[in-house]
């Protein structure tokens, strides 16, 4: 009998001390559990951590790349725009050679002449000289002839009953187109004495009117007129 209780309680023991255990090793299981959980998550707040700030670090460099390529840029446009202003003032600098060189064509208010002659009269080289010298003693600024342009260069010369202007031969009437003040070329024109009185008395017919808008062409291009093979710039 006692035997049978002493065995009751041996086992009785045993299980609590096995429950006991495997309650003491879940629990540390579940700590140790817990402890690398709380490892592994400190360990991925550090780095998350290191990652932050290692963005922050790209960011503040991207930015600063930003602005110094920001900085060039400005720098950039503003030669840019600077190359741009010089270069479109030497377009108008070039421009305004060309209109004085006579190889634009030009429009504005002026003179326009017409000079005629009837049966053996003829209007002679020297004839048109005078016209066109009166016209430029009256500040004219473009001249031309039929549409013939008349620079500095230019030839005017009697070839039988006509006049070679620039190498290309014109007949009457001629049509004398004169850019500049008209009042004041009128005025010149017409004075007691002057071109108009003498074509009068040569029994030339001339009409002059003052118009608002004349357009005369620009010179031939063709190298007859505006010659600069022989010449050679002198650098200052």
């Amino acid at each position: 009998m006692k035997t049978g209780k002493s065995f009751a309680l041996t086992l009785a023991i045993t299980l609590v001390c096995l429950i006991m255990g495997i309650i003491i090793a879940w629990q540390y299981g579940s700590v140790k559990a817990n402890t690398q959980v709380a490892s592994f998550e400190k360990k991925r707040v550090s780095e998350l951590a290191e990652d932050i700030l290692q963005e922050r670090s790209n960011n503040e460099k991207l930015q600063q790349r930003i602005e110094e390529l920001q900085l060039e840029l400005a720098a950039f446009n503003n030669e840019e725009s600077v190359g741009r202003d010089a270069t479109d003032q030497l377009r108008k600098d070039v421009k305004a050679a060309r209109v004085m060189a006579g190889l634009e064509t030009v429009k504005g208010s002026g003179l326009l002449i017409v000079l005629d002659a009837e049966g053996d009269l003829i209007i002679e080289d020297r004839h048109m000289l005078e016209l066109i010298n009166e016209l430029r003693a009256s500040d004219v600024q473009a001249i031309s002839i039929n549409d013939e342009r008349i620079v500095a260069t230019s030839e005017i010369r009697k070839a039988g009953r006509y006049l070679m202007v620039n190498g290309h031969q014109l007949v009457t009437p001629y049509v004398v187109k004169a850019i500049g003040d008209p009042l004041k070329m009128e005025n010149s024109l017409r004075l007691l004495g002057g071109i108009l009185e003498k074509f009068t008395l040569y029994k030339f017919k001339v009409q002059l009117t003052q118009e608002d808008s004349l357009i005369i062409p620009a010179v031939r291009d063709d190298g007859t007129v505006l010659r600069t093979d022989l010449l050679t710039p002198i650098e200052p």
